[in-house]
């Protein structure tokens, strides 16, 4: 079965209630930022976001959530996991807790052999690796990094060590984000990872739940498709989403605080999961009450101004710098998608 099979499956068994019981996934971000700056990401141009999240706080999150009920444990959410110097000593407390599948989503810039020999050495259940191009050089415009060869070369290394170790069956997959200008690269980079990997996984860009200004990329971005954004969305009654602030939001679309519900460092997850705030939000997603919201941005591809659940804590600053920089790489990738586009004419006509 497929990762958006296994996804949809899920969807059909869904508890909609604007009080669902405590879920059995939950979403820990290591670290708030990144080591990356993908054009379709509001991450890196994000300036006051938090690091690694506090030592204590998240032993403790693992703790009360497997004690309310959680089973299925992910260290992801808009940073890169892999910042976190600590990220193996969670994985191995989440396994010895007794959670059933532990599991991280990475750029896998990072994911040399030392590192992937303690995470596999830590209990990993599987690890997902975002490559959202397919050749180097839409890679350095897509990631603004230049390390595409070495992403892939990490990607081989962690398929080979991983049937080597017989202790523990780590599933490997790859994500793609799909845009006008890389779409005809998919197929590239599956002919490259694809025999290395469980899944490639392809879905369309978004506007991040209205964090991404739709004028920046004029008609690049594809719209939401069938995976990601069906109604009703499962991220508030199935999953509970932990920023590294220690804030629980309702959505891992939640880029700028904007859906803060609790924060965890004065209340137990398990309290804030049906908490007053968060009961009152989904009576409102429910009657599909959503203009104003993040969940409507997101449903329709807008960006809207979204009325923050906690407005003391919503929002970061702007990096002028970086949201330059991206725009230059925008246009970049623009002109070398129409260029590509111009020479396969040429070559259909020879």
């Amino acid at each position: 079965m497929s990762f958006h099979d296994v996804y949809k499956s899920k969807i059909a068994g869904r508890n909609v209630c604007a009080q669902p019981p405590f879920p059995k996934k939950i979403k820990i971000e290591p670290c708030g930022v990144c080591d990356s700056g993908c054009i379709f990401c509001p991450t890196a141009l994000q300036k006051g976001k938090h690091g690694n999240i506090d030592d204590e706080l998240c032993r403790r999150i693992i703790q009360d959530a497997f004690n309310a009920g959680a089973r299925e444990l992910a260290f992801s959410a808009s940073g890169e996991p892999l910042l976190n110097p600590k990220l193996e000593n969670y994985i191995s407390l989440a396994k010895d807790t007794g959670y059933d599948y532990v599991f991280i989503n990475t750029n896998g810039a990072l994911l040399n052999r030392q590192r992937a020999k303690t995470l596999l050495n830590s209990g990993l259940d599987s690890v997902k690796i975002s490559i959202n191009a397919g050749n180097a050089e839409s890679y350095s415009l897509i990631h603004g990094t230049d390390c595409f060869e070495n992403v892939i070369e990490n990607v081989i290394f962690f398929d080979e060590l991983r049937k080597k170790v017989l202790t523990q069956q780590c599933k490997l997959f790859v994500s793609f984000v799909a845009i006008k200008e890389n779409l005809n690269e998919v197929e590239l980079l599956r002919s490259k990872i694809n025999k290395y990997v469980d899944d490639f996984i392809v879905s369309n860009a978004n506007t991040r739940g209205g964090s991404l200004e739709t004028a920046a990329f004029g008609n690049s971005l594809l719209g939401s498709d069938d995976y990601s954004f069906q109604y009703p969305c499962g991220q508030l009654f199935d999953t509970a989403v932990v920023l590294a602030e220690g804030y629980l939001v309702i959505c891992c679309q939640d880029f700028d605080k904007l859906t803060v519900i609790a924060d965890l460092r004065e209340i137990s997850i398990k309290e804030a999961w049906n908490c007053e705030k968060f009961v009152s939000f989904r009576k409102r997603y429910l009657i599909k009450d959503l203009e104003g919201t993040l969940c409507y941005n997101c449903l329709f591809g807008q960006n809207n101004m979204v009325s923050p659940l906690t407005p003391a804590l919503a929002h970061y600053a702007l990096n002028e710098r970086k949201a330059a920089d991206r725009t230059k790489r925008i246009e970049m990738l623009r002109n070398l998608h129409q260029a590509t586009l111009k020479k396969d004419v040429l070559l259909y006509h020879q």
